[in-house]
């Protein structure tokens, strides 16, 4: 069989194949286009990625004035605080003096410890130089910072070279020779140092769970703030001279006081737990109190209104007898020894209410009340009262109506002398059923004596009694 040529195929084949081939030249042209477009776009992202990412830090933006920039560079140099990077430059400008204004972006975190007049320097990133970053210290005690460091507070790093043209021609010397010799001690110590980098590892590896846990739970957080707190507290503690030498005694006398002590500590903290726990069935039992307490705080709110208006009304009458006060106090100076000489009096006199009680009370608040309390009514003659008017009067009314009779009487005067006259007192024929009375002991007596005539008759003449 013979091969077609491409003379010999139909003029549409010919026609559709060659338009595909200008689609995928077409299709082939565009993707170029956008790969090396893409590619622009990267090499242009990564050129400026150092300001892009200077754009996009999170910060509040500060200055600070340099006598020079020092090699800073935007967007590059990083901002330090204690170590840490806490911010970024972001633009250097050039003044008329010849200084340079330093445009930061610094976290809100780090700005919030940096005191009211805080320090900034520019230091190297290595020991040789090379990169700077600057570094800010605390300062100016609490306070807020205005956003601005002036010249007077910051400052420009010295060179390893500035220190050694510094240094006379014979120190120079000496160090170069330094120099020689460090290198011939490392080459000696070799074996000794290969041995050391290779047990490093084994050594080093438990170091690293350490730093872990010394980054915290949040790595960039915790770490900062902590070496930021330590910072502020390093910057405190040598603010004023002999001040940490001044805590290093007192911490060595309170550790002396402790050590005095030890036992007692030692006793107190074998007791702490049983403490504890007692506190702890405290605290659970006060559940109950503290239940209460709220149901009493409910039902006494509605009278705090009340209250708040007796408080007021008050005020007033504590304004007036604050003077009665002041005067009394000398009043209850004097009182107390009469107070003080009440206590033995209080302790018998409990004694005596102890004692009353029981029958005595009983029979007080019993029968004798009851024939007090009791209305009057006669019997016999006497029987109603007269014409019944006192029926209803109590025994011991009547006992006062007859009171204020006799006192009536006894009110009534002529020329010689009261209607009714009479004296209350006491004598041995007071009490019924004795066996003997004045006039008897009288007479018994002058018998003993021997006392007759006249003398006797006197004597019961002056005593009243009858011989």
């Amino acid at each position: 069989m013979m091969r077609k040529t491409r003379s010999d195929r139909p003029a549409t084949q010919v026609r559709g194949a060659e338009a595909r081939a200008r689609v995928a030249d077409a299709r082939h042209l565009k993707l170029g286009t956008w790969f090396y477009l893409g590619l622009a776009l990267l090499f242009v992202l990564l050129v400026a990625k150092a300001e892009i990412q200077s754009y996009l830090y999170d910060g509040r933006t500060i200055t600070a004035e340099f006598d020079d920039s020092y090699k800073l560079r935007p967007h590059d140099s990083s901002v330090k605080m204690a170590g840490l990077t806490v911010g970024t430059v972001t633009d250097l400008r050039r003044t008329d003096t010849g200084s340079t204004i330093v445009t930061m972006k610094v976290d809100d975190e780090a700005l919030d410890t940096l005191g009211a007049a805080p320090i900034a320097r520019i230091e190297p990133r290595t020991l040789l130089g090379g990169r700077y970053a600057i570094e800010l210290h605390a300062g100016g005690g609490e306070g807020k910072f205005d956003g601005v460091i002036p010249i007077e507070r910051t400052s420009t790093p010295v060179e390893l070279d500035q220190i050694v043209e510094a240094l006379p021609k014979s120190s120079r010397e000496a160090l170069q020779g330094l120099v020689g010799t460090t290198s011939a001690t490392l080459g000696e110590a070799d074996d000794e140092l290969n041995g050391l980098l290779k047990t490093a590892p084994s050594v080093l590896d438990p170091g690293t769970d350490v730093l872990n846990a010394v980054r915290g739970d949040r790595p960039a957080k915790d770490l900062p703030g902590l070496v930021t707190d330590l910072n502020a507290t390093a910057d405190v503690a040598t603010r004023r001279d002999g001040q940490l030498a001044g805590i290093a005694r007192d911490l060595r006398v309170t550790s002396g006081v402790l050590a005095d002590n030890r036992g007692a500590l030692a006793e107190t903290l074998a007791k702490l737990p049983q403490t504890l726990s007692a506190t702890r069935g405290g605290l659970s039992g006060l559940d109950d109190s503290v239940t209460e307490l709220t149901a009493t705080a409910k039902a006494l709110r509605p009278s705090a209104p009340e209250l708040a208006n007796l408080v007021s009304s008050l005020d007033p009458l504590l304004r007036d007898m604050r003077p009665l006060m002041s005067d009394l106090k000398p009043l209850l100076r004097d009182a107390r020894p009469a107070v003080q000489a009440l206590v033995p009096t209080a302790r018998n006199l409990d004694e005596v209410l102890t004692n009353v009680r029981g029958p005595v009370l009983d029979r007080v608040t019993g029968p004798v009340s009851k024939f007090v309390l009791n209305p009057w009514k006669g019997t016999g003659p006497y029987k109603g009262g007269a014409g019944g008017y006192m029926a209803d009067h109590k025994f011991y009314e009547e006992l006062a109506y007859m009171a204020t009779n006799i006192d009536r009487a006894s009110m009534s005067q002529d020329q010689r002398g009261s209607t009714l006259a009479f004296q209350a007192g006491v004598g041995l024929s007071s009490l019924s059923g004795l066996p003997f009375d004045l006039e008897s002991l009288v007479t018994l007596a002058l018998d003993q004596a021997g006392i007759t005539g006249a003398l006797r008759s006197s004597i019961f003449k002056n005593l009243g009694l009858v011989p």
